[in-house]
């Protein structure tokens, strides 16, 4: 009779444990499940403008490679290469003036902008070979 009792018991217990394994949606549980994930990008950072830095030659650049160009995007800057007949800043102070601007506005996002663009400069040159200007 006990025995049976507890078996009554035990199945009773067994039949509500899919009641309390189920996630609670309504008191907003971090697990949250996405029916078709591949559709739903990740991680998507809205465009920014990139500053503006003004060059003459691109010898320490490497301007077009595009490891480097990920580096210069992450800090939102860019190089512009300026021929020496360019209506815009035409004279070398104007420019000057500019690339100090945007070098000090890159400082307040990251003192240390440059130093890690160097070494990512140089990570790059060895990955690609680009040794050429």
């Amino acid at each position: 009779m006990k025995f049976c009792s507890l078996c009554i018991l035990f199945l009773f217990l067994l039949s509500l444990h899919p009641i309390y394994g189920q996630v609670d949606y309504s008191n907003k549980s971090t697990e949250k499940i996405k029916k078709r994930p591949e559709l739903e990008p990740e991680g998507e950072k809205k465009e920014r403008r990139l500053l503006s830095i003004y060059i003459q030659d691109t010898q320490n650049v490497l301007y077009g490679n595009p490891c480097m160009d990920k580096v210069t995007q992450r800090f939102g800057y860019e190089y512009v290469v300026m021929p020496k007949n360019a209506s815009k800043y035409h004279s070398g102070f104007e420019r000057s003036m500019h690339n100090f601007l945007v070098k000090t506005a890159l400082f307040f996002r990251n003192p240390f902008w440059k130093v890690i663009s160097n070494k990512k400069a140089k990570e790059c040159r060895q990955k690609t070979g680009d040794y050429m200007g």
